[in-house]
This record gives C-alpha cells, sequence and structure tokens, in this order.
C-alpha cells in the first residue's frame, strides 16, 4: 500500500506519521497508528468499543472502554478533529465510533509533470528507518515544487513505472531515491534522468537520518542543498551546456535559456536576469568557461528584447558598455564552441546583433552550421532572422515556415519565429499577409496584443486600435522617443535595405509624431532613415514603400 490522503493530511502506509498541506509532519504513537489503520480498513462502518479495544490492546485485554474513549481524544487533536463537526471520526452515542473521511490518493500523476520524484528504492529493507525515507522523498519534492512556477507540477510517485512506459507524454525529468541502511545510519543515492532520453545528469550519495531516533523530519539543510542542486542541474539540462546536439527540433540558445529559467525559478525576476545570476556565479567558480560566456552575452542581449523601450530611457541606456561586454565574451569563447552548433549560431547571431564588422563572419559561421548541423530547428530560426535582415526576404519567411513546422503552438520558440516572420512581411509592405500571422501571435498569449499592436500600426489615424489608444494615454514624450528608439535598435537598424528599415519603423513613427511631434525623432532614429525623418519633421505624410521581396 503506498501512501493515502484524508482531508489534509498524507498518511504514510504504516501510519507512523501524516504531513500536511504545509509541510508539517504529525507523528503517531503505536495506539494511534493501530486505531488509524482499523478506521480505514472499515470505513464508513461504527466500530464498538469493544472492537477499537481488540485492535489497540489485543482480544482478552484488561483494558477498559475508557481507554479507547483517551485515544480518540488524542488521535483527534493530532488530527484537528473536532467532535462536533468531525472530518475523519465521528461519534455514533451508545454504538461507538465511524470513519467519515474518504480516501483520496495523493497527486502522483506524472503524464503532465515537470518533475517526478520517484520510484523509492530499498524501502523493504531499511527497518524502522522507512517513515524517514518517506518523509525525506516528500520533503525534497515539497521544497522542489516551492522553487519552480506553479505550472511545472514536481509530483511524488514511490511506485513510478519504468520511464520507457511514458512515451512522448511523460515528465521531463525524473529523481531516483534508492535508500540503504549502514548500521543505524540511512543513505540515500539519488539519480536525475532526463526521461526522454534515460540519460543520468546528476548523481549523489547522502546522509538521510542518524540513528533510529532521529526525527522524521528531514535536515533543512540537507533538503535546500538537494533541491539547489538540482535545479542547477535541470538548468543546465534546459539550456543544453556541455551537450553537442544533434536534436532537430532544438531550439536556438536564447529560446532554451529563457525556457530553463523559467521551469526552474519560481522569482519574480525576469528570465535574463535568472540567467545572468546563473551564468556569473558559474564564471566565478570557472572564469574560463566559454559556454558560460557565450551564455551571459546571449543575457545581456535578451535583456534588451524582454525590458523593452524604458531599457533606452536616458538614464538606463548603457548599450555602448554592453556591446563592448558581448564582443569580448563572444570572440574569446567562439574558438571553443566549434563542436556545439547551437551555441556556434548564437555566437554568429550575437556578433550580427553589435554590427562592428563582424557581420561577413557571423553569416559565414550560420550558413555553414546550416548546412552541415542536424540542429535544423535552430538553423532555420537564426539563419531565416539573417535572411531577412539581408534583404532576402521570400528566403527568410520559407526559411521561418520551415521552423514552424518544427516547433510546437504556443510555444515560446513558436512566438519567437512568428515575431521574425511578422518582421519580414512588414519590412516588405506585405500587410495582407502580415494580418493573419498577426492574429496567430495574439492569439498565443492573452494582452500580448496590448504590447505590440503599436510596432504594427499602419499609421493610418483612423485604424488606430484601442490598444494603440490604451498605449498612447499612458506613456509621456520621452517614453514614446524610447519607444521608437527601441525598435530601431533591435530591429530596423539591422536590415540593409533602406525601404526595409522605412517599412519597420514608418507606422509606429507616425502614430508617435501625430501624438507628440517630431520632437521625438532621436538624432539615432534620423540617422537610421533619414528620408523618412525628414518626411515626419516636416508633417509630410510619408508613402510607404511598395510591396517587395
Amino acid at each position: 500500500m503506498g501512501q493515502v490522503r484524508y482531508g489534509r493530511l498524507t498518511f504514510n502506509p504504516d501510519f507512523q506519521f501524516a504531513r500536511g498541506d504545509q509541510n508539517e509532519i504529525v507523528r503517531f504513537s503505536k495506539s494511534e497508528r493501530l486505531l488509524l489503520a482499523r478506521f480505514t480498513s472499515r470505513p464508513g462502518l461504527v466500530l464498538s468499543r469493544d472492537d477499537l479495544l481488540d485492535a489497540v490492546s489485543g482480544p482478552g485485554s484488561d483494558a477498559t472502554d475508557r481507554n479507547i474513549d483517551f485515544v480518540i481524544t488524542r488521535l483527534r487533536r493530532k488530527l484537528r478533529d473536532s467532535a462536533r463537526t468531525p472530518s475523519y471520526i465521528a461519534t455514533r452515542y451508545g454504538e461507538g465510533y465511524v470513519w467519515i473521511a474518504e480516501a483520496a490518493s495523493p497527486q502522483t500523476d506524472a503524464h503532465d509533470a515537470f518533475l517526478i520524484v520517484g520510484p523509492l528504492r530499498g524501502l523493504a529493507h531499511i527497518g524502522p528507518l522507512e517513515a524517514h525515507a518517506r518523509a525525506y522523498a516528500e520533503a525534497l519534492r515539497h521544497k522542489l515544487d516551492q522553487r519552480t512556477p506553479a505550472a511545472n507540477r514536481v509530483v511524488l510517485d514511490e511506485n513510478c513505472p519504468p520511464l520507457a512506459s511514458f512515451g512522448v507524454a511523460g515528465p521531463r525529468f525524473a529523481i531516483e531515491l534508492n535508500f540503504v541502511r549502514a548500521g543505524s545510519r540511512l543513505d540515500c543515492a539519488t539519480a536525475l534522468r532526463a526521461v526522454p532520453t534515460g540519460q543520468i545528469i546528476r548523481l549523489s550519495r547522502d546522509i538521510v537520518a542518524d540513528g533510529e531516533e532521529a526525527t522524521y523530519a528531514p535536515r533543512p539543510d540537507l533538503i535546500e542543498k538537494q533541491a539547489g542542486e538540482i535545479a542547477d542541474v535541470l538548468w543546465d539540462a534546459l539550456t543544453l551546456r556541455g551537450i553537442t546536439p544533434a536534436d532537430p527540433l532544438a531550439e536556438p540558445l536564447a529560446v532554451r535559456m529563457h525556457q530553463a529559467a523559467t521551469m526552474v525559478s519560481n522569482a519574480q525576476s525576469s528570465s535574463w536576469q535568472e540567467n545572468q545570476r546563473r551564468v556569473l556565479a558559474q564564471l566565478e567558480q570557472n572564469p574560463n568557461d566559454h559556454q558560460a560566456r557565450l551564455m551571459l552575452a546571449t543575457s545581456i542581449h535578451s535583456k534588451y528584447l524582454q525590458s523593452g523601450p524604458p531599457i533606452l530611457l536616458p538614464q538606463h541606456d548603457i548599450r555602448a558598455q554592453d556591446e563592448d561586454q558581448i564582443e569580448r565574451l563572444v570572440l574569446a569563447s567562439l574558438p571553443h564552441l566549434q563542436d556545439n552548433p547551437i551555441f556556434l549560431m548564437a555566437a554568429g547571431k550575437l556578433l550580427y546583433f553589435i554590427d562592428r564588422g563582424h557581420r561577413p563572419l557571423a553569416i559565414q559561421m550560420v550558413e555553414d552550421a546550416f548546412e552541415s548541423s542536424t540542429a535544423l530547428a535552430t538553423s532555420f530560426a537564426i539563419l531565416g532572422q539573417m535572411r531577412m535582415h539581408e534583404g532576402q526576404i521570400e528566403a527568410a519567411v520559407a526559411l521561418l515556415d520551415q521552423g514552424l513546422e518544427l516547433c510546437e503552438a504556443g510555444s515560446d520558440f513558436e512566438l519567437y519565429l512568428l515575431v521574425l516572420k511578422c518582421q519580414a512581411l512588414l519590412a516588405a509592405n506585405r500587410r495582407d499577409d502580415l494580418a493573419p500571422v498577426l492574429e496567430t501571435f495574439y492569439g498565443r498569449r492573452p494582452g500580448i496584443r496590448e504590447f505590440f499592436s503599436i510596432y504594427y500600426a499602419s499609421g493610418d489615424p483612423d485604424e488606430a486600435t484601442p490598444e494603440m489608444q490604451y498605449v498612447l494615454g499612458r506613456i509621456d514624450e520621452a517614453h514614446a522617443r524610447a519607444m521608437l528608439t527601441w525598435l530601431n535598435y533591435v530591429a530596423a537598424r539591422l536590415f540593409r535595405i533602406m525601404r526595409h528599415r522605412e517599412n519597420i519603423l514608418r507606422g509606429t513613427a507616425m502614430v508617435l509624431v501625430q501624438r507628440f511631434g517630431p520632437r521625438i525623432l532621436s538624432e539615432e532614429v534620423r540617422t537610421a532613415v533619414p528620408a523618412l525623418a525628414d518626411m515626419l519633421a516636416g508633417n509630410a505624410v510619408p508613402q510607404p514603400a511598395p510591396s517587395a521581396s
């Protein structure tokens, strides 16, 4: 028999203890355990005092009925059960007592879980230390569940079936706990596996308890240490650190880092901040970790994409410093990344983005990876982005469409590709083709339309949407200038053909200039699109460039 849940408590199989929803532990005496076993074996049946007395003291005992009343009172107190309004044990006056709580198996369905703790092996061979083992497993599950977002379920199943039986619908990771008794000491050998491959990605052996009389509550320091180390290894696995990927469905490094941060951290910080914290900690331990260097550069780049326009307000603008650091990190790590196409293509993308004379090298790196690597999804995304910026819109859209066929609907990778496709179609002024792609994009995340709609505006005042009006009503001139500067920095300036660059900026610039005047056209934007800026500053209505590929 496995663990069973009644009300707010989950009981271990022999009723030595129970665990509450706040991870508190309730321990039971021998008499209370025997009483619980008798009650739960006959739920809904009225049990006389004599029957319960036999269960506790054995047939023919000299104990009196009052002994049972005393044990019942003590048990109710531990269960926080009221005699007047019972949830567990109800009194039937003149007859005895009845167990009224309904059993519900703990949530152990791992098919849609992120991480499963189980199986628990060796329980039958550790005698009285079995309770310690189960308490340790549940405490580890609870701590990992606390550290991960609510959407990423962490479940415990002490009899977890073989991982191969889950197929494609199983958990992402599993923690096998193997308990062994060494004298009065209880040890646990822990194996963390990636479920899809069965690969062991972490092993450890730890002392869980020392002495049979030790408390059932596991040591908080050990649980915290284990959970922290497991979270670090999960992040490494999710970002493909140390692995040469061959999976055609593997996403680009920036996407994998974003997913890893949101999967293994429950913090309120942005994913780029969580990733930067982790990478800096790794570089502190090993300054020559070349993968960590590239990941730090990637997190700096992601900062600009995730933070949005406020990061380019004058008091926050440190782009020159950040670009210097990205360049140093990428060039230092590049010679050591040749066997990992995911990292190599990420390096090429970053060199292209900072645009400091490395563009031909960046393109060649990504083209070579596309020709030789099996990491197709990443190749389609990054090469598609580069061809778009180089003016090859039709070729770019074809690559991005191939990438979209390889990703899951609603995933972060799909959103990434949809944004790139929208940029390509907007650059070519193919608004008829753009409209359905935008609707797909907006439909994937509630609230996303509010942020993005102004960046795909046509510029016609009659076509201003409620979302655009809402945004315009909440910003001032400084933020309007930052919005246009940000759009130029993360997108428009990267396009080599002027009409593409103008098409990216035109609608947004028209909406903002109509609202705030030409003062919001920063020198940076004026330099990027001089003809468009002159037309806007002169209050002339700029005509869109003809549709072109």
